[in-house]
């Protein structure tokens, strides 16, 4: 007579083989699943460092700044400030 883990050993094992089985089988190769786009878009990024941004000093001096860049397309993609420094992107075209 089995044992009761030994059936639900067996039972695991053949249902986790039977659902992976599959599975594999069904993605594409993975050289076509990542194709290059036909475009791609190049972006202008810069980035600043001032005592502007120091917390020290209020957020009305950054706040300012950020909105004039804002309006000028620029997006703001990294601010540190422990050194002072924001780094803003936009599209090249």
């Amino acid at each position: 007579m089995r044992s009761p883990i030994l059936k639900a050993l067996c039972f695991t094992l053949t249902f986790l083989g039977g659902t992976s089985a599959g599975s594999e089988d069904d993605l594409p190769p993975m050289h076509q699943r990542f194709t290059k786009p036909k475009r791609v878009r190049e972006w202008q990024q810069f980035c600043r460092k001032s005592d502007d941004f120091n917390p020290l000093f209020g957020v009305d001096a950054l706040n300012t700044y950020l909105v004039s860049m804002g309006k000028e397309g620029w997006e703001l993609v990294l601010m540190d400030a422990q050194f002072g420094m924001v780094c803003f992107k936009r599209p090249a075209s």
